[in-house]
């Protein structure tokens, strides 16, 4: 080989780097992911994404890459990759009864409002097929033959939970609203009238519960069981899902103790105004909901106690029989 094919080679490798790196692609991985819900006893604290308890359970790392999308939304004449070149960290738990999803990934910025036109909240979700178990449907959205159940977060319904009618009135403080004389009239009200999420004025969780089975196909699926719960903290979101596994509602996923399926993530940024496709998506990864109980906390402290007596009695016995002399 030349001089002129070695720099030829190089020069296409760095610009296919180039191109991987601007793009937010990610290389596919030589082996999928397990994650392992191990079973857990006492409360859980569902709504404390940031307590200890968290860190005891094992995490993997989920890769995302860039959504691709066309136009108007890709911003340019072509189709475009668009997302961050984000890693979640991803943990899971079960209680015999509920099932718990820890997602934490980096965030500069948080973005919590949906109050005017120009913002976008961030967001998390998770995908299961609608089927525990069953044939990996299509990533995007299911498809005909393997629908999918989708639990997504919202930073933004979570702040109409916690403080319902403060959105607007933040937002717009000097605004003023008159009396509008159609209240409560379903025909003056068609998206709460069809159940639309984004229509709702009192929301009572920070999740949706949404099934699909292919493009275009996507619908709400309310399920009050349903909750989550995030927490922004020094530059990281962290998100808890929490959910029945066994719920029987058509469409959503049914789990049992011993049961493997699949699972898969995205997050959307608002900070760069990622909405609908526009988002960081990662691949399938197995999830096991295992029989298998958590080590206790004390476990460590118990381990490390015995390391140090184990050579401290080893020693003070060679000192005994050395006539009490080291």
């Amino acid at each position: 080989m030349t001089r002129r094919h070695v720099a030829v080679v190089l020069g296409l490798s760095v610009a296919l780097a180039g191109i991987l790196t601007v793009t937010g692609t990610r290389l596919a991985a030589s082996q999928t992911p397990s994650l392992v819900a191990l079973r857990v006893s006492g409360p859980v604290p569902a709504r404390e994404p940031f307590h200890p308890f968290w860190d005891r359970l094992r995490r993997i790392e989920v890769p995302l890459s860039a959504q691709q999308v066309v136009p108007p939304k890709s911003q340019g004449p072509l189709p475009f990759l668009r997302g961050q070149r984000w890693t979640v960290r991803v943990r899971a738990a079960h209680d015999g009864d509920r099932l718990y999803l820890l997602l934490e990934w980096p965030d500069s910025s948080p973005e919590r409002s949906l109050a005017a036109v120009q913002d976008f909240t961030d967001a998390a979700a998770v995908q299961f097929p609608a089927v525990a178990g069953q044939a990996v449907p299509a990533l995007c959205m299911g498809d005909p033959k393997g629908a999918v159940n989708i639990w997504q977060w919202k930073a933004a319904w979570q702040t109409l939970v916690e403080r319902p009618d403060r959105g607007i009135r933040d937002r717009y403080p000097n605004a003023v609203a008159d009396l509008y004389p159609f209240h409560g009239e379903d025909v003056f009200y068609p998206g709460r009238a069809v159940g639309n999420p984004f229509s709702q004025a009192r929301r009572r969780s920070a999740v949706d519960n949404l099934v699909a089975a292919g493009f275009g196909s996507l619908t709400a699926a309310p399920l009050d069981s349903l909750t989550g719960w995030g927490e922004w903290r020094d530059g990281r979101w962290r998100v808890v899902f929490s959910r029945p596994l066994q719920v029987g509602s058509p469409g959503s996923v049914d789990l049992r103790v011993g049961d493997r399926t699949d699972l898969a993530v995205a997050v959307w940024d608002g900070a760069v105004r990622e909405r609908d496709g526009m988002k960081s998506v990662g691949g399938f990864v197995t999830l096991e909901v295992s029989d298998r109980q958590l080590p206790g906390a004390g476990r460590g402290i118990w381990l490390w106690l015995l390391l140090l007596l184990v050579p401290g009695y080893g020693l003070a016995a060679w000192a005994r029989t050395r006539g009490g002399r080291p």
